[in-house]
């Protein structure tokens, strides 16, 4: 029996075909053995071991983009003939006899449909010195146009000798740049193209059985999903399905999207006895949370996320910001999302043009539309947490004038079909969330430069303008969003704990977007809007929180960030108030017991551990102000420092020495722009805010979120 023949002419799926620099002359066989092969198709190894004798196929990259204009338009006329019409067949005809008289003729100038046509060339440009008559400069749009271009031609030439990518070509389905990965690293699964790497469990100490994974899975769909919108669930199920029933998965760093999205479901229902116990879920005999973010982490590691670029680390990364904070890991989360950002610039997620085809006709365009649209769910959550995180880091990353991505779709995954803003959709949350988020940069950029801040009046004209802008967005938010609605809500599962969250994030906006006056507002009547509204704001989250924990809702990483957020403020107006509202005084003291309460008997969560030593702290430190043995008359200011060297002592006392520290609301900095040296606390001069932010911050948030009050 002979070697069989080979078959190098048969037909092959182009998605499983790698893209290469030179036609491999071995043969697959040799290749695989590492075996010297005398480059013969069949090679005398193969013949003397009765072998299949083949060489691999392969696109040769330098022959690909040469012809990219001519693959383009076969690819199209192939897409046309897809699809059964006799006019659409005449049409298609008519296409290729004038591609081939162009062709024949040599003449490239007419338009052609889906086809790249070749730039018009510029006109010579005379040498340096030999320039002759006046230089007319175009300073019209077409002017702008083509420097643009030149610049990008120019980036694009250097990139190649960088081997780095800079054109928006995400999901890179039909481009030619090294981000390609031909049926391996695509979001969807294909038939045809699907390909499995190895048995991926050797890389993770222990993850949970199928059966309790499949429950914490649909959990985290149903009651978490909404919050990030970063996946597109039945691709995701359908992946989860393959690795559950194989222990393979398409790409190692699939691994810590799918260890993310764990560690995120088991944080947020640990403390929820309903969800577990419908879920019948024993969360003693499964890893914990921190377990499985740490596994996450090393899976991110030992597959080189850094240099191996995958939309895998970024959505692992980004959807682990549930997670983290409550792990005490602020810091290590804002150092992975950072290089999340950068990762997703170099797929191109920052650039993501709409989809040419509206009409999806193949599985290729369907699978394209949810690469796509994942891509923009990524991005607009990448938006929010970066732009929400400009109060501790007083930067953002993500410039609003240096991307064109746009919003989501407001579409469900199962179609991904855009519907109105009065339908709510698993991407509701985030794009109402984002149009918030958009407004913290111009908040941050308004104040002036860092080292030369605008002067304090202009800064509080400035901080009211935000003020006035932020309402106005939250007037426009779908009314289901702010009201409750049964019909919807017997619908969509996650609608009510996802109206809370957004009335809790709402009056955080509002604090945040005041914080920049916020403790100088406690010293000074300048600023007794700044304060009015952010008591007002506090009082309203913990309202809200109280609410949350006594339905026994879905927790929320927000839920306790924004609760010691609003504690804090709580426990400063209690420490400042003055002589003739001291009637107040209980009313905002069992505010803050509740609030601390209900952080004490959260389970596996850090954040609020500290949150409680931090209460505490300020609560000692007011003590110690007023006791009755000192000479000194009581201080009615807000000692800063005794609150840092309390929340020390007591952090020792009761969370240990971890080195990730977070406050809640806090810098520890001196130079902080609010408390910087120099501040003139005694400025009497008053600020009066518009008409419309006069009104009392209770009235206007009960006004639009109607039916939160208990």
């Amino acid at each position: 029996m002979s070697a069989q023949a080979p078959t190098d002419s048969a037909p092959v799926d182009p998605a499983t075909v790698r893209v290469t620099q030179r036609r491999p002359l071995a043969c697959r066989e040799c290749t695989k053995r590492k075996r010297k092969c005398d480059k013969q198709i069949p090679c005398s190894r193969c013949r003397r071991l009765n072998l299949h004798c083949s060489r691999e196929i392969v696109h040769i990259r330098q022959n690909t983009v040469r012809h990219a204009a001519e693959i383009n338009f076969l690819n199209s006329v192939i897409a046309d003939l897809e699809v059964p019409s006799a006019e659409g067949l005449r049409a298609t005809v008519q296409r290729v006899k004038s591609r081939i008289a162009q062709l024949q003729s040599g003449d490239e100038s007419a338009q052609v449909d889906d086809a790249i046509m070749p730039s018009e060339a510029p006109e010579s440009i005379p040498e340096s010195g030999t320039h002759e008559g006046p230089l007319h400069l175009d300073t019209g749009e077409g002017a702008g146009a083509v420097g643009q271009a030149d610049s990008s031609l120019l980036t694009a030439l250097e990139h190649l000798a960088w081997d780095r990518n800079s054109s928006g070509c995400f999901p890179h389905r039909r481009c030619a740049c090294q981000y390609r990965r031909e049926g391996v690293e695509r979001l969807t699964l294909n038939s045809q193209a699907f390909q499995f790497f190895g048995y991926v469990g050797e890389s993770v100490i222990r993850v949970p059985d199928s059966f309790a994974a499949e429950k914490l899975v649909n959990f985290h769909i149903s009651h978490v999903a909404w919050h990030h919108n970063c996946l597109h669930s039945p691709t995701f199920l359908e992946q989860c399905d393959v690795f559950w029933k194989t222990g393979r998965c398409d790409h190692p760093l699939w691994m810590a999207l799918y260890l993310s999205v764990l560690s995120s479901a088991v944080c947020s229902m640990q403390n929820s006895d309903k969800f577990k116990a419908v879920l019948d879920v024993d969360l003693d005999t499964i890893q914990s949370a921190q377990d499985l973010f740490a596994a996450m982490v090393q899976v991110l590691y030992s597959s080189h996320f850094l240099k191996n670029i995958s939309i895998y680390s970024v959505q692992a990364i980004v959807i682990s910001t549930e997670v983290a904070h409550n792990l005490g890991l602020s810091q290590l989360n804002a150092t992975l999302f950072n290089s999340a950002v950068r990762i997703a610039e170099c797929l191109g997620l920052h650039k993501i043009e709409d989809h040419a085809k509206p009409q999806v006709q193949t599985r290729e365009d369907w699978c394209e539309r949810i690469e796509r649209e994942v891509g923009k769910r990524v991005w607009c959550q990448m938006i929010i947490q970066d732009h929400f995180a400009i109060p501790f880091t007083d930067t953002y990353s993500i410039s609003p004038m240096q991307y064109s991505t746009g919003p989501p779709l407001n579409a469900d995954d199962h179609d991904l079909v855009d519907k109105p803003v009065s339908v709510p959709t698993i991407s509701t949350y985030v794009r109402v969330l984002v149009r918030l988020a958009l407004l913290m940069p111009g908040l941050v950029d308004g104040l002036g430069p860092m080292k030369h801040r605008e002067p304090i009046r202009e800064q509080y004209e400035h901080i009211l303008e935000v003020d006035r802008k932020m309402r106005a967005v939250v007037k426009d938010i779908p009314s289901f969003m702010l009201r409750r609605d049964r019909a919807k809500e017997a619908q969509v599962p996650w609608l009510n704990i996802a109206r809370r969250s957004l009335a809790i994030t709402s009056a955080e906006k509002i604090i945040m977007i005041h914080r920049p006056f916020l403790f100088r507002s406690f010293h000074s009547q300048a600023y007794q809007h700044t304060r009015r509204t952010c008591v007002a704001a506090a009082r309203t989250i913990l309202r809200e929180h109280e609410t949350i924990v006594k339905e026994d809702e879905t927790s929320i990483w927000t839920h306790t960030a924004f609760c010691i957020t609003a504690a804090i403020i709580l426990c400063f107006e209690v420490n400042t108030l003055p002589s003739n509202h001291k009637q107040l005084a209980p009313i905002y003291t069992g505010a803050i017991e509740g609030a601390r309460g209900r952080l004490a008997t959260r389970t596996g969560d850090i954040l609020a551990q500290r949150g409680v030593a931090l209460i505490d702290a300020i609560f000692l430190a007011e003590q110690s102000s007023t006791d009755p043995s000192q000479t000194q008359p009581p201080s009615k200011s807000i000692d800063f420092n005794r609150i840092i060297v309390e929340y020390s002592a007591l952090r020792q006392l009761t969370l240990g020495s971890d080195s990730d520290g977070i406050l809640a609301g806090a810098d520890t900095t001196s130079s902080h722009a609010d408390v910087g040296v120099g501040l003139d606390l005694n400025n009497n001069a008053s600020f009066a805010p518009a008409a419309e932010m006069a009104i009392d911050f209770d009235t206007w948030f009960n006004g639009i979120f109607y039916g939160f009050q208990t």
